[in-house]
């Protein structure tokens, strides 16, 4: 059953200067104020805060400052991903340029897994004395200690969650400490903060871009500080003086002026391909190089590494949703663990991220091998997943991470009793509502008021995404004029709106299941893009959702009985074979967890819902279900049983029901709904 929910419907005046549909945009993204207003559309690097705020940036400066005075040799340690590698990048040039015997070191994601080890540590100590750790080390607490006691100086940079007990490092630097007025910074904007610190505007300006890679790839909020650091970064992409940066630009074929989904679909994979296929270390040299001969080399090579991690991926997700059916029960798991032998550890995330995205559950797909499960996790809003982590940590060898995304280490034997708590904990802590997947647009729109010239004006709120989405439009009752599969797979929608007298051709990524839904009158959510076609730009639709035109949204949102009644129609339609079954790959019976539990489908179960039926005076489900001694998820299911079978005729607002004659002995398998709840 498909929600759609406004974003912003709170109070407030247009801002000055802006139309209605700007200032309810603007609103919903926390921008209240003309100031505000002019911050965010007009973002500059003198936005940036003070870098000496952050927690122990000053004690950070000073070590740093007296290493290189020393001569000490200094290792930056940092992650496998797009964050790690672009944060040792602004950090070793920093240090480089500051005169620093600098070098740096990324764990092997596969024999040495996230973050410090000891074996790591060792070796690091005998030829280090400063050691530097970013997007990483916050929660490796013993590694650091044994680095102390083993004469090391050492810096932790991070910004994951911060854990109770933190590492005894010399310096801790994470935007999630003290009161530094921003805190959603990923690990290349802390270390650009401390390049800030350094050197000033000059050290920024010149990393800017490296750190507005890993602020997209990470999916952190672009607001306040870090949609600076992408808008100026982007910009200085199109002029970039990085010979690997231009010829990964190129063998992504990414065209200016650039967008963030450049950087998270074509760049952010490709340089990612290297930690999770061979060595991270790749992306280090491609962003740092000044040669163009070797930046193309490690560019194209990155490419052929991304298309490997395609196929791979495919395969592993493949294999688990194979298993899904024997292993996920979706009426009543709040979690989705899948499981398999030697996956590749490097791309159990993007697989936990697709899983999650279909059937919107946090979802965890482990690896196993020689008695331990390396996992990645993705989680949707509403369940933090690390906090729902934390109260099942005696269970894990590590674990880590933050609200949306964590990674964890767990031997084999403990996975069942982990199944078992983790759907414990996040069904007493999370609310059901979560698991109904809402789609949210910001205001409604005539499609005659797509235009490029709105599109034009939508230009001021990039760069969009997290935290700042792409502006998503609704326009209701539009008849359907075409609809039809396209692509090599027919997984995508092609699609032609009437809309008053005007028209507007559409194209929906990933919705082909749609095609069947989309006739006579939709809703349809979209955000307005241009689309060039020989020499000509008009504009189109890019539809992220489509439903029935027929839906009152908050009604559906507001009273759980409206979304059950919804649910149960959807069941009877698909059964009857009218109709799609929900979003494609999540059925309706999904959607209500525990709410199914409380019908009783035996001749028994309806015969109490049935007799109570005589003589009913009452005026709601609630006084049936108590006259019945049954419950109101009984009282729908069988009055829309005894419906379909015209034994009973019903009305939900405002309620009535009575019996109808029967001319004749009725089997109730002949409803469809009955023959869809006993399939489940």
């Amino acid at each position: 059953m498909q929600v759609f929910r406004k974003r912003y419907t709170g109070p407030g005046e247009n801002l000055p200067g802006l139309p209605a549909w700007e200032s309810t945009l603007l609103r919903a993204r926390g921008i209240d104020t003309p100031e505000k207003a002019e911050r965010f559309l007009h973002p500059s690097l003198d936005d940036l805060y003070d870098p000496m705020r952050m927690h122990d940036m000053d004690k950070a400066v000073k070590l740093i400052r007296m290493a290189v005075k020393r001569g000490d040799k200094i290792v930056v340690y940092g992650d496998y991903d797009v964050d790690g590698v672009s944060a040792v990048t602004v950090l070793l040039e920093t240090l480089l340029e500051e005169g620093a015997n600098a070098s740096f070191r990324i764990p092997a994601r596969h024999s040495e897994g996230y973050g410090l080890n000891t074996q790591a540590v060792r070796e690091l100590a005998e030829e280090y004395q400063l050691l530097i750790t970013v997007d990483c080390g916050i929660t490796n607490v013993a590694e650091v200690r044994l680095a102390k006691e083993l004469g090391m100086t050492v810096i932790v940079t991070d910004h994951h969650e911060v854990p109770d007990i933190l590492p005894p490092a010399d310096a801790v630097l994470d935007p999630l400490l003290g009161d530094y007025p921003f805190r959603r910074l990923c690990g290349a904007g802390v270390a650009l903060k401390i390049c800030q610190a350094l050197q000033g505007m000059a050290g920024v300006e010149k990393r800017i871009e490296v750190a507005a890679l890993a602020t997209v790839a990470d999916v952190v909020p672009l607001t306040d500080e870090n949609r600076v650091i992408v808008r100026e970064g982007m910009r200085r992409m199109e002029k970039t003086e990085r010979p690997g940066l231009k010829a990964l630009i190129e063998s992504a074929k990414v065209t200016f002026p650039m967008r963030s989904d450049d950087i998270g679909f074509r760049l952010g994979p490709r340089i990612n391909a290297a930690g999770r296929l061979e060595d991270a270390s790749q992306g280090v040299r491609l962003l740092m190089t000044r040669d163009a001969e070797e930046g193309k080399k490690i560019a194209d090579h990155l490419n052929q590494n991304n298309q490997t991690r395609q196929a791979m991926e495919k395969d592993i997700l493949d294999e688990a949703m194979a298993l899904f059916p024997s292993r996920v029960n979706l009426r009543r798991d709040r979690v989705i663990i899948l499981e398999g032998d030697g996956w590749n550890k490097g791309l159990i995330g993007l697989v936990a991220g697709r899983i999650c995205e279909k059937f919107h559950h946090p979802t965890i797909v482990l690896s196993r091998q020689d008695g331990e499960a390396v996992g990645s996790c993705r989680s949707i809003p509403g369940v933090n997943i690390w906090e729902m982590l934390n109260l099942c940590a005696d269970l894990f060898i590590r674990f880590g991470g933050h609200a949306q995304a964590a990674g964890l280490t767990i031997p084999v034997e403990n996975i069942p009793e982990f199944r078992t708590r983790l759907n414990a904990a996040i069904a007493e802590h999370c609310a059901p509502e979560c698991f109904i997947p809402v789609k949210e647009y910001d205001a409604e729109l005539r499609l005659e008021d797509v235009t490029l010239d709105l599109i034009d004006e939508l230009e001021a709120l990039e760069p969009t995404g997290c935290g700042n989405p792409a502006p998503v439009f609704l326009t209701r009752g539009a008849s359907v004029q075409e609809a039809r599969r396209v692509g090599t797979t027919l997984d995508h929608l092609k699609i032609s709106l009437l809309d008053g007298e005007a028209v507007r051709g559409g194209i929906a990524f990933g919705l082909g299941d749609a095609e069947s839904m989309a006739t006579g009158n939709v809703d349809v959510l979209y955000c307005p893009a241009r689309n060039e076609f020989r020499g000509r730009v008009t504009p189109q639709l890019m539809v992220q959702a489509i439903r029935v035109a027929e839906e009152d949204d908050e009604e559906t949102t507001e009273n759980p009985d409206v979304f059950f009644l919804g649910c149960l129609q959807e069941m009877s339609l698909s059964a009857a074979k009218q109709a799609p079954s929900g979003e494609p790959g999540l059925r309706p019976e999904a959607l209500l967890k525990d709410r199914l539990d409380r019908v009783d489908l035996s001749r028994d179960g309806i015969a109490k819902v049935y007799l109570a039926l005589r003589d009913f005076d009452g005026n709601s489900a609630e006084d049936l279900a108590a006259r019945a001694e049954t419950t109101t998820e009984q009282v729908y299911v069988t009055l829309s049983v005894l419906s379909e079978v015209g034994l009973a005729r019903w009305n939900f607002l405002p309620f009535e029901a009575e019996l109808l004659p029967a001319a004749r002995k009725t089997d109730l398998e002949q409803s469809p709904l009955m023959r869809y709840l006993r399939s489940i």
